[in-house]
């Protein structure tokens, strides 16, 4: 499932998105999530549910990418992926699986400022606690998917 976080105290605000189709596009689509989200220190990127269309993923892909960290242990006993700034890029790799393979994936800020989720049902959300933040987001939002 992925983690449950407070989102009430004190509140997100939140804008919806849908994640785009084409694959380059979901490629610049995880680039610019990660951007979103206030990733000093760390963040946590937490993978939820993947097995839901099983035909659109092809797991020895994503297992050989996290060997590549030293991950070794399978999705499902650790679906979480704590990384820092200096490594953006694993990140980023990790946000365009989920969206390539249609899963479930929380980007939660250390600082609790910011979060994102992508779902499986194909639509997700960017979330702040500070509006003007949200605001901007959704500025950026409508100029990218016009």
């Amino acid at each position: 499932m992925g983690p449950e976080p407070d989102l009430t105290s004190p509140p997100f605000h939140f804008v919806e998105f849908k994640p785009p189709v084409d694959s380059g596009n979901k490629v610049f689509f995880a680039r610019w999530l990660y951007s979103l989200v206030d990733s000093s220190p760390e963040l946590l990127l937490w993978i939820g549910d993947w097995a839901v269309w099983p035909s659109s993923q092809h797991m020895p892909l994503f297992d050989r990418f996290r060997e590549g960290f030293g991950e070794r242990r399978p999705l499902i006993e650790a679906p979480g992926h704590i990384l820092t700034p200096q490594e953006a890029e694993d990140s980023v790799s990790i946000i365009a699986v989920a969206l390539f393979f249609i899963w479930d994936c929380h980007i939660l800020a250390a600082s609790g400022r910011d979060a994102v989720f992508v779902s499986h049902d194909e639509v997700g959300w960017f979330a702040s606690r500070d509006p003007s933040v949200t605001e901007s987001v959704r500025i950026k939002l409508s100029e990218i998917t016009e």
